[in-house]
């Protein structure tokens, strides 16, 4: 029978059995452990830990310091992350937090801004990261804190915002090219890689894949070999070239060309730009008749002006040449102001018209015959002895036209008054 003693040791011996088993599985935990802060800290990753609502920082790995705090930054273990980061208030950061720890759903953001004082000066940079802030759970379920989990995209964000710029500024070129009036093309190892539409509807459709010395006349490659080895490294070039189509047809084109270099300074390509001389030709043909139509307009609305006098009184005097069309633009002015004034009296004032002839004479009785027409009285000053020879040579009955010497009178008459030598 087994005396107290004997249980005594047996006891002993379990409780050792059961100390050992405990020190052993508390030395495997704290391997673990260990081996887990290692592997936390070491990960290029960002993380740490918050502990509580007030969502106090228990644990930052070093990338979480460099990317937030900055190379070196300020001690933040066991501060509140308001204490820790003041500079991100406003920024939704903290209510994110808050968020996270009432409700237990994990929040995601991917390339969020933050402002940070990296460098402890008060100076914000703005950094942007992806990021998860996950509730952190004890055994029995209860959130204790959030674990923050981020990367630092800076420089991949960076790089995509200039990706889309340069690709909005390609698309820009692209639409330029595609839709310009002068032929465009990309040249690589002496083929044309690209041509816009309006160099294909001008040259060849299928100009892909072949040079330009294949699309022009044999005195032109001479030309165009030319003007290429005569140019500086870089500088750009023109030079007249004859294009010869398909179909066998010519015409006379001005190519620019350009280098387009890499950021080794090598050539990769070159631009050139063609422009059909014939179509040039027509088009400052074109501009240059516009301009001398717009030229006439000018002169004559301004050598034929209608000048409101008084209420029912206009006058128009007119000045320089006046031909068949001059008289017609004339009647057509007179009559249009006549009816938009209301005019009683209208007053042709032919002192500065030069040249007077049959024509003139017989425009002048025509523009009077048709106002009156409209009931309008017209009344004809600056009459000089050409003008009245040729009145009476035409034995023109000038019928309710009157009459007056000068503009003077001329106005004396239409407004009801008497100058002292017509009385």
């Amino acid at each position: 029978m087994a005396t107290l003693d004997d249980q005594l040791q047996a006891e002993i011996a379990t409780l050792k059995a059961r100390v050992a088993t405990l020190e052993n599985t508390l030395s495997e935990v704290s391997r673990e452990r260990d081996e887990l802060r290692g592997a936390v800290i070491q990960m290029p990753a960002l993380f740490a830990i918050l502990r509580g609502k007030e969502h106090v920082i228990s644990f930052a790995n070093p990338p979480w310091k460099d990317a937030i705090l900055g190379p070196g930054g300020r001690e933040v273990t066991g501060k509140t992350i308001r204490e820790a980061l003041p500079e991100i208030s406003g920024q939704g950061f903290y209510e994110l937090l808050d968020q996270v720890f009432e409700t237990g759903e994990t929040y995601a953001g991917r390339f969020i801004p933050a402002d940070l004082d990296r460098s402890g000066t008060g100076e914000l940079e703005r950094r942007y990261h992806n990021f998860h802030y996950i509730a952190h759970r004890g055994v029995d379920g209860e959130i204790r804190g959030i674990v923050v989990h981020s990367h630092d995209v800076t420089s991949e964000f960076l790089a995509r915002q200039e990706v889309q710029e340069l690709n909005a500024k390609l698309s820009t070129f692209f639409a330029l090219a595609e839709n310009a009036t002068d032929g465009i093309t990309l040249t690589t190892d002496d083929k044309i890689t690209y041509a816009n539409p309006a160099f294909r509807r001008m040259v060849d459709e299928a100009c892909l894949g072949k040079s330009h010395t294949d699309l022009i006349t044999e005195e032109s490659r001479v030309a165009l070999r030319e003007a290429a080895e005569t140019s500086s490294a870089g500088e750009a070039w023109q030079v007249m070239l004859t294009y010869r189509r398909p179909d066998g047809s010519t015409f006379p084109g001005q190519l620019s060309s350009f280098a387009i270099q890499d950021e080794q300074g090598e050539i990769r390509a070159v631009g050139s730009i063609l422009r059909d001389q014939r179509r040039s030709e027509q088009e400052r043909a074109a501009l240059r008749e516009e301009v001398i139509l717009a030229q006439e307009r000018a002169i004559r609305e301004l050598s034929s002006p209608l000048i409101p006098l008084a209420q029912g009184l206009v006058l128009m005097p007119l000045l320089g040449t006046i031909d068949a069309s001059r008289a017609n633009q004339i009647m057509e002015t007179l009559l249009a102001g006549i009816a938009a004034q209301r005019a009683q009296i209208a007053i042709l004032d032919v002192t500065g018209v030069k040249n007077v002839d049959t024509a003139v004479a017989n425009a002048l009785i025509r523009t009077a015959q048709a106002a009156n027409l409209l009931g309008t009285e017209v009344v004809l000053t600056g009459i000089g002895p050409d003008v009245a020879r040729i009145l009476v040579e035409l034995g023109a009955n000038l019928g309710s036209v009157k009459t007056r010497g000068t503009l003077q009178s001329a106005i004396a008459y239409a407004l009801g008054t008497r100058t002292p030598s017509s009385a």
